[in-house]
């Protein structure tokens, strides 16, 4: 795109017509991309829907994509009246991974966009015997001390059930993404009160998602 600028800047162009033929990740990352950033991907390099097929005009496209994002998750959840499908799981696992709530479709495909990102900018993986522990032990138990707090806050004299995505949103500004959920892998079974109590660990087959208390 940057030869394409240069000469359009060249020739003191002023408007230019783009015809998308591109097949670059298909037309499902479009779809996405329109729905996560609310316009098209050529936006990014300063282009601006203006037709197409069909007499589609700019606003009938806009207000398509902005209906889509602003799409409620709760519509998908599972409501209890009928059988619980792999959607539902879906969509309550990816809620539970996430530190911020995840409301609309806009907030769901965002994260999930966030997630492929960051995945293909780690470097490439080394052998095991390379590979140093990026936390200490001191760090692991700061962060479940915190979350016990939370638990015992929370559950009270009934020791009630906290989800995961609750732990993980209050203990967020503690440590690193990465750290709170290798804290919460292995939280089931901590010893707390000096031995005498345990934090039990359990999947809520209603929302699929994990419960501690």
């Amino acid at each position: 795109m940057d030869f394409w600028d240069r000469l359009c800047s060249s020739l003191a162009v002023r408007k230019v017509s783009v015809m998308d033929v591109s097949r670059k990740y298909g037309m499902d990352y479009r779809l996405l991309y329109g729905i996560t950033k609310g316009c098209s991907w050529y936006s990014e390099w300063g282009y601006e829907f203006k037709s197409g097929s069909y007499a589609l005009t700019r606003d009938v496209y806009q207000c398509a994509v902005n209906t889509l994002s602003a799409i409620p998750l709760s519509e998908f959840l599972f409501q209890g009246r009928k059988p619980r499908t792999q959607l539902h799981s879906t969509i309550g696992f990816y809620q539970s991974l996430s530190c911020s709530e995840l409301v609309t479709v806009r907030d769901l495909f965002s994260f999930l966009l966030q997630m492929i990102s960051e995945n293909r900018s780690k470097p490439p993986t080394t052998k095991p015997s390379d590979v140093l522990c990026a936390w200490t032990v001191s760090d692991v138990e700061r962060v479940q001390q915190a979350m016990v707090k939370i638990l015992k806050a929370a559950g009270g004299q009934r020791a009630n059930w906290v989800t995961r995505w609750a732990l993980k949103r209050s203990v967020c500004k503690t440590a690193s993404p990465q750290l709170i959920d290798y804290c919460l892998k292995h939280f089931g079974g901590v010893l707390v009160d000096d031995g005498s109590r345990v934090v039990c660990s359990r999947c809520n087959p209603g929302s699929n998602d994990f419960e501690y208390r």
